[in-house]
């Protein structure tokens, strides 16, 4: 991935005059730039990753537009038709700007809403095509057994560096270390005897795409009260369950109601299986969070002490609510779940 740029060293100007716009002022808002024109606002972006995927992310929102999703992103072509440019070596696009909020209150209206909404992007985004041949980065069907243990490699060796280490970081990631890797290996376990290779099979003859990044920053409500899904640029053909559990890791507070909530709303637009939810209860078991926190200490150098403290004292809760969902996952569907396995 590609580190944000500078902003204040980018011919800004000259970069919007590509697209015909004149620049009256900018701001930086989380990783990219609110820029206003006398056309209007949008959204100028860097994109992370090579310019060579950056086709499939514009075919994306073109079919997203196609099939009614609502408020999409729509990305500006430049002067020369091009759905971006090249600036030292970093490629940057050009895109409508959602106006809203992103510090909005999890309301059960709200979370019937945000859930709602992802389960329109997966509709709108079946049966995928593109006259392109698709990057093989944007191709992730299966990949989580392979990525899992990866990650849990990657556990091993952080617990074993923080033994080692001498800060109040390392003491407390060290003498938890026995149980993260019991629900590692737990997660890995569980998704061999469950019917993950089935989910994939069937999500891939759908061609469904998965926005991969469902997090509270990329969902920004409007002033009419509406919920917009923003950024697909980690967007990639992928089973739902993954999308799925990022979801609830993210909103659900680890509390079985917020989750309920959640998948009632997916579940009006594309009904659920009692299995699905048990493969949800599989990758949210991963402690993916303690994973984060360790590559950015033994791998970046940037420990967060205060964030280890926050996700251990959720840690409960979070335990509570795997335990709940593999025993009943009957509690977080709605009557649009599908008994038995949806064919379809």
């Amino acid at each position: 991935m590609t580190r944000c740029p500078e902003w204040n060293n980018l011919p800004l100007g000259e970069m919007l005059a590509e697209y015909g716009l004149d620049l009256k002022g900018w701001e930086e808002v989380s990783a990219c730039l609110k820029v206003e024109t006398a056309q209007g606002l949008f959204r100028l972006k860097c994109f992370a990753y090579p310019s060579e995927e950056f086709p499939f992310i514009y075919r994306l929102v073109q079919q997203l537009e196609e099939r009614g999703f609502p408020h999409p992103e729509r990305i500006r072509l430049t002067c020369r038709g091009l759905p971006g440019l090249t600036m030292a070596g970093r490629f940057y696009y050009l895109a409508s700007w959602q106006e809203g909020a992103t510090g909005f209150e999890l309301t059960p209206g709200t979370l019937l809403q945000i859930g709602r909404l992802l389960g329109s992007f997966h509709a709108a985004s079946r049966d995928f095509e593109t006259s392109d041949p698709i990057h093989p980065a944007r191709i992730q069907w299966g990949a989580w057994p392979g990525k899992l243990t990866a990650r849990c490699r990657d556990l091993r060796r952080f617990i074993e560096m923080a033994r080692q280490g001498r800060t109040a970081f390392d003491r407390l990631f060290q003498q938890h270390g026995n149980a993260l890797l019991a629900a590692a290996e737990g997660a890995l376990h569980k998704l061999e005897k469950l019917p993950y290779q089935e989910a994939v099979r069937r999500d891939q003859q759908s061609q469904y795409v998965c926005h991969r990044d469902c997090i509270p920053r990329n969902v920004v409500e409007r002033p009419d009260g509406e919920f917009v899904l923003i950024d697909y640029d980690n967007a990639a053909c992928a089973e739902r369950i993954d999308d799925l559990a990022k979801l609830l890791r993210t909103f659900s507070s680890w509390q079985l109601d917020m989750a309920g909530q959640l998948l009632q709303g997916y579940g009006q637009v594309l009904p659920l299986e009692a299995e699905e939810i048990r493969l949800i209860g599989a990758f949210l078991q991963f402690p993916m969070e303690y994973w984060q926190l360790g590559k950015l200490s033994y791998q970046r150098g940037r420990p967060h002490l205060r964030t280890l403290q926050k996700r251990l004292t959720a840690s409960q809760a979070k335990a509570q609510f795997l335990l709940n969902l593999e025993r009943n996952p009957e509690r977080v569907m709605s009557r649009y779940a599908v008994f038995p396995r949806n064919p379809g």
